[in-house]
């Protein structure tokens, strides 16, 4: 990996774009409820639901651990909230005082979260990354911040590293962690780290021209990452190579700007990664060929959902099923979030109605899926934690009504929200 040499640690100030602040645009569904009801053949509801802040943070990013029982949810103000989940689907708040809220370094006023993950397969450690370029590691075992990384910058060296961190991952085995980078002096770039020595390793500053804005370690494989970028590429590496060019395995262009990446497996057993743009477009490709697989426009996907105008539309996620099959989650502005449904990939052609979420409270930011339970956990616009499932009993659903005492309840704190 070919290492960057120099830091500047400008301040930067980090605009939330909100979706509250838009009028909603005349929107509708395009049948009948009937309609609906027979061809979203799944109906979530609220199993349970926490509001995280009582000051209108955002909930930005959200993560589970590896069995699923244990979820963090990452703030605009960059507070962390943790929940244990039940086997039911019922949030509890644990370790209130172990993740402080964190405040800027050097000379910037205002950073967010921009990312959360918990390392290796347990709950008790958990990466906090954060829009000044610093990934934070805690033990929620005990208190206070375990280990950073960041960038040590040395005077009169090239390149210039960029001035912001916008996401980062760590690889299957939890001994490699990668960092992408905003735009800087025409540098986007990929820095990496080693966990366990805690020390950084290299970078790669050569395969996007803009803003890297997803980063994704395959799941199984330690060695495979995908990153993706405002420049529309989306690049493949294997980062068991010593070089840039040498790693680099596939490049993937998209034509538009690069929001979200995942991978997923085909019926074939092989890897595919898809692409969430920010036009709100789908794409999928086959990792080591680079066939587009799938591509369905804004507007395809919108009537998938049965909704009219696909300017009111926004792509939130794509999941994996337990068949390995794919199904993309979809919302709209429409009465601050109120429509939120799913629908399945049949083909490359075709999108199935799959699963009606009643009952959303707020426009939608991020999403986990377990398919063991067939569980859905979303955060977004309004600070809310909500758990979907389909066999809410009527003593766990939450009405508006149980979420106003939760939040007073759950209120008392020693984050400083």
């Amino acid at each position: 990996m070919a290492a960057f040499d120099k830091y500047v640690d400008e301040a930067a100030l980090i605009a939330l774009p909100s979706s509250d602040d838009e009028a909603d645009i005349d929107d509708e569904d395009t049948c009948s409820a009937p309609e609906l009801t027979a061809q979203f053949q799944l109906h979530f509801k609220p199993q349970d639901e926490s509001v995280v802040s009582l000051k209108h943070d955002y909930v930005l990013k959200i993560c589970a651990d590896s069995t699923f029982v244990r979820i963090a949810a990452g703030l605009s103000s960059t507070a962390v909230q943790l929940y244990d989940l039940s086997t039911a689907g019922d949030l509890s708040a644990v370790y209130l005082d172990r993740v402080p809220k964190i405040l800027p370094t050097g000379k910037r006023k205002v950073i967010t979260i921009c990312g959360v993950g918990f390392l290796d397969s347990g709950p008790d450690t958990l990466l906090v990354g954060t829009t000044d370029g610093v990934v934070r590691l805690f033990d929620l075992r005990t208190t206070g911040e375990q280990a950073r990384f960041e960038y040590n910058h040395v005077k009169n060296a090239f390149p210039v590293i960029p001035k912001s961190m916008t996401c980062f991952d760590c690889n299957a085995n939890g001994r490699i962690l990668c960092t992408g980078t905003e735009e800087y002096s025409n540098n986007a770039c990929l820095l990496f780290y080693d966990v366990r020595e805690r020390k950084h390793l290299g970078a790669y500053f050569e395969s996007h021209s803009d803003d890297v804005t997803s980063i994704r370690f395959h799941p199984r494989k330690p060695d495979l990452l995908c990153s993706g970028a405002t420049d529309g590429l989306i690049n493949v590496y294997n980062i068991q190579e010593n070089f840039e060019d040498e790693a680099l395995l596939n490049t993937f262009n998209t034509e538009s700007s690069v929001q979200r990446l995942n991978w997923h497996r085909n019926v074939f057993e092989q890897d595919v990664i898809s692409c969430i743009t920010h036009t709100n477009d789908f794409k999928s490709y086959e990792c080591q060929e680079g066939d587009e697989l799938a591509a369905f426009e804004r507007s395809a996907i919108t009537e998938s959902i049965r909704r009219k105008n696909a300017a009111n539309f926004n792509l939130i996620n794509a999941h994996n099923l337990e068949d390995n099959g794919v199904f993309l989650l979809a919302g709209t502005n429409f009465n601050k979030g109120e429509i939120m449904r799913s629908v399945s990939i049949s083909n490359k052609e075709t999108l199935t109605p799959l699963a009606n979420f009643v009952g959303n409270k707020q426009i939608v930011r991020d999403s986990l899926y377990d398919s063991k339970r067939n569980l859905l956990v979303t955060g977004g616009e309004s600070g809310i934690v909500t758990v979907w499932t389909t066999n809410t009993s009527s003593t766990s659903a939450s009405s508006s009504k149980d979420l106003k005492s939760k939040t007073k309840s759950k209120s008392h704190k020693t984050t400083p929200y």
